[in-house]
């Protein structure tokens, strides 16, 4: 297995730190929301994982049922250089995962 080196680690998890702070400091949540309007295809994720959490499968279905899919392909995406496949691999996942959750993202705005 690969190691990722500890620079690295620290950059990626600084940039996610930031981000979870932004989202709490300022009173701007979605920022697709708010500048136009509608629902960005991470919407509801947080809820859905909540209710997945309290054992409310219904619910995690209704906010967002990629918001798993979604959490485990951004972690694959962030951390690739642990896994021991090929880079045709470890793109195809990141892009069928993004696929999959525009796909439902689609069918969400549609129904």
């Amino acid at each position: 297995m690969n190691r990722i080196s500890l620079k690295k680690f620290i950059y990626i998890h600084s940039a996610a730190a930031l981000g979870v702070a932004v989202y709490v400091l300022l009173p701007i949540k979605c920022p697709v929301k708010y500048f136009f309007h509608f629902d960005c295809p991470a919407c509801g994720m947080t809820r859905a994982m909540l209710s997945l959490f309290r054992g409310d499968i219904a619910g995690y279905m209704r906010f967002n049922p990629m918001a798993l899919p979604f959490l485990l392909v951004l972690l694959f995406a962030l951390h690739r250089d642990l896994f021991p496949f090929k880079p045709a691999i470890k793109n195809a996942v990141v892009i069928i995962g993004s696929a999959c959750t525009f796909a439902v993202y689609l069918l969400r705005i549609i129904f």
